[in-house]
């Protein structure tokens, strides 16, 4: 008895690991229910109750105990662990003894030399089929990829050449187990656990290799420098590693009928060490990973503030999590209750998976729904192409003329696509953060069918408020760059565009109002098939917009006049978005249109906001062609004819101009003598341009015909009024001052009403 109790633990650090681990547990995992495991394992927790009735208090009251007891459970079942382990060596020995079929324990070194030399051929077939691998297939991959789908095609398929390698191994070392020890089931269920396990670790390599690319830096995707790669994936396979070799040892205690509380030591043991150890991982490395954390735009100082947070925050979470998962693992372990394990490793097989989907979906993006048009092979086929059509047209082709064309071409397909392609990288991203937060709330137990899951409601909902993300997210993004296209861009902005000037076209004016109607739509429709799924009767819902229809139907009868009127006129195409109007009392260009109104901004700067309904009707000053009209004051001793054929040929001049030519639609030509005053007569001559370039041609056009006429010698007349008084020839006195006043106020009204009509026409634009 002696001996016995001098193997046993220290009392004093048995009771301080006791107290230790009571206190955790009543002060962070007391609370830890069976019914939400049961769930995790099968069963179905009972509903709460909705009537509160007098008993209630009384069963609070209870809660309280019934965690102390469940407390006190834990810590029974932990000394009755560390009590169990003494004696652990003699119990096992006798175990494996009666397991053995000789009587002794010669099996167990039988078992591990066969175990050896299975893992020496398994090796071996596994170092030549990844050399096959590599020689068969990689070997095509460029050694300097220039875009992302040729990083994630050799990576997969490098992981699918390991993959092969590891079933190659599992297959050669299987028959070499099987050939050696064919005749004993536990030396076949010891053998098979340990390639079993060693079978995780390959896949884990596999996976944490491709991941990583520590030896592939031109295909790593992560944004990691050698050295932090190459530490990252030596420190994790270590500690898988070790970590499976443990829980197969422990497999191997549970199958060969070893003591449960061993068996349980062992266990929370494994655990404690992988939480430690990935513990120490993340925190080595704690800064390579926030760089990864934080994104591409880690110096930026206008990132978003949910990945601030997550990049100050991410390292106290992992470590208390892995200190939470090593608690509850260990509690569930020492009562015995379902979902025990898989939350040490959860975090990390999370990652993985994200990782792994997202490089399929981004790969499948890349290579059949929006192929890269930047890519070597694109840029061959267009210059190919461009050269057939050089040859069809039989036109020589420059190789370096076609080689940039077909570049600039596929730049700008490229730039085109990309939006979209971002847009399907954001599903994609959704989709596979979604897939690795179900299978971490698997490996923590929590349900995912079941219609009394709230998981289940979530992730009915979280889909449906995807799907309407996705659809407000391309047609703001279709409706937009189509928008983009429409708009127009003047070649050269002038201050003289007071009136007309090319508007947009129809379909820019119309998009951004379909635009709004339809994303609106999109949320409503969302949001009613969201509410209906959370259980909300949306049938009221329609039914009050009915009556809020009428309501407003009836009560704001200008609101619906405004509305009717504006699709009229729009469907009218009376006026398009940047067009100059006039509609009586107020004249602009058009700005913006809404659903009952549109805004007008006057050439001198203020914006009148009109609803539609006020509108009796519209001049529209940027459609079709604009006619300018000048007049000109010459003298009376002046050729007409003679100016009307320097006229028609400066104008053909003009026409001719490389810059003002093309805006001419009918030339500058003189429509002769107008009127005729006291002075002067009125000359006026007339051009057609697009709406909008008149105000230019204009000046062009003044300037012209002033340096014509002062080449010619025409001269321009200046405004003159003769006075006559009547009085006698042989009286040659001198006006006085009050005389002279007089005759100017005579003068006076004829000087301002003696505009010539011609001029006036002009300044009317008639």
């Amino acid at each position: 008895m002696t001996k016995k109790n001098d193997l046993r633990c220290p009392k004093g650090f048995r009771g301080l690991a006791l107290a230790v681990l009571a206190v955790a547990i009543a002060a962070f995992f007391g609370s830890v229910s069976d019914g939400a495991f049961a769930q995790g394992a099968g069963g179905t927790a009972a509903p709460p109750s909705t009537v509160q009735t007098a008993a209630q208090p009384a069963a609070d009251a209870a809660a309280g105990p019934s965690r102390m007891t469940r407390t006190f459970e834990v810590r029974d079942a932990f000394e009755r662990t560390l009590a169990a382990a003494t004696d652990f060596p003699s119990l096992a020995r006798q175990t494996l003894i009666q397991r053995s079929p000789d009587g002794t324990l010669g099996w167990l070194w039988t078992t591990g030399l066969v175990l050896l030399i299975g893992i020496a051929a398994g090796t071996a077939a596994l170092r030549l089929t990844e050399r096959w691998g590599q020689h068969r297939f990689l070997h095509l991959y460029s050694p300097d990829p220039s875009d992302r789908a040729t990083k994630i095609a050799f990576l997969f398929t490098r992981a699918l050449v390991m993959g092969v390698a590891a079933l190659a191994f599992m297959a050669v070392a299987t028959v070499v187990v099987l050939a050696g020890v064919s005749g004993h089931d536990p030396s076949r269920a010891s053998a098979f656990i340990g390639l079993e396990s060693l079978f995780v670790v390959l896949l884990l390599r596999l996976v944490f290799l491709n991941v990583f690319a520590p030896g592939a830096s031109a295909y790593r995707l992560l944004r990691l420098d050698d050295g932090d790669a190459h530490g990252l994936y030596r420190s994790l396979i270590a500690v898988a590693g070790v970590a499976y070799a443990f829980f197969g040892l422990c497999r191997w205690m549970a199958l060969m009928g070893l003591d449960p509380n061993a068996h349980k030591l062992a266990l929370i043991g494994t655990t404690a060490f992988s939480c430690l150890a990935l513990s120490a991982v993340v925190i080595v490395y704690r800064k390579p990973i926030t760089r990864l954390v934080s994104g591409p735009d880690a110096d930026a100082a206008g990132r978003e503030a949910w990945r601030r947070s997550l990049t100050l925050l991410w390292l106290p979470v992992t470590v208390v999590y892995f200190l939470g998962a090593f608690l509850v693992t260990s509690v569930r372990v020492l009562l015995e209750k379902p979902a025990a394990l898989g939350l040490v490793g959860a975090p990390v097989f999370c990652l993985l998976v994200f990782a792994v989907l997202y490089g399929l979906m981004v790969l499948a993006i890349d290579r059949w729904l929006l192929p890269r048009l930047d890519s070597e092979a694109a840029r061959e086929k267009a210059e190919q192409d461009l050269l057939r059509a050089a040859a069809s047209e039989g036109e020589p082709a420059e190789p370096a003329a076609v080689e940039a064309q077909a570049h600039a071409e596929t730049l700008e397909a490229e730039a085109a696509r990309k939006p979209y392609r971002a847009l399907l990288d954001h599903g994609a991203a959704i989709i596979a953060l979604v897939a690795a937060v179900a299978y971490l709330l698997t490996a923590w137990g929590v349900p995912l069918v079941g219609d009394a899951s709230i998981a289940t409601n979530l992730f009915e909902i979280g889909v449906i408020v995807f799907i309407g993300h996705m659809a407000y997210r391309a047609t703001a993004l279709t409706i937009d760059s189509q928008i983009k296209k429409e708009v127009s861009s003047p070649d050269k902005a002038t201050d003289d565009n007071e009136i007309g000037g090319a508007g947009e076209s129809r379909l820019a004016t119309l998009l951004p109002i379909f635009r709004n109607f339809l994303l609106i739509s999109i949320v409503v429709i969302a949001g009613m098939i969201a509410l209906s799924q959370i259980g909300v009767n949306i049938a009221p819902l329609f039914a009050g917009a009915g009556v809020v229809g009428l309501a407003v139907g009836f009560g704001a009868q200008t609101l619906i006049r405004d509305i009717f009127s504006g699709a009229f006129f729009l469907v009218d195409d009376a006026f398009r978005k940047g067009e100059y109007i006039d509609i009586g009392d107020v004249k602009g260009t058009v700005e913006k249109i809404s659903i009952r109104s549109m805004q007008l901004r006057h050439h001198n700067g203020p914006l009148n906001t009109v609803p539609f309904g006020e509108i009796k009707f519209v001049k529209n000053y940027s459609r079709d062609w604009a006619v300018m009209k000048l007049a000109f004051r010459v003298t009376y001793d002046t050729d007409v004819e003679k100016m009307r054929k320097l006229i028609k040929k400066f104008g053909q001049g003009l026409l001719e101009h490389p810059e003002y030519g093309p805006k001419f639609l009918q030339p500058v030509k003189s429509q002769g003598v107008t009127a005729l005053e006291d002075s002067a007569m009125i000359v006026r001559v007339k051009f057609m341009t697009r709406p909008g370039d008149q105000f230019e041609l204009r000046k062009v056009v003044y300037a012209g015909i002033r340096d014509l006429c002062e080449r010619e010698g025409i001269h321009f007349a200046h405004r003159e009024v003769t006075v006559r008084v009547s009085q006698d020839p042989n009286d040659q006195r001198e006006f006085s001052e009050a005389e002279k006043k007089a005759i100017g106020g005579a003068v006076l009204p004829t000087l301002e009403d003696g505009q010539a009509p011609g001029t006036a026409a002009a300044a009317d634009g008639r």
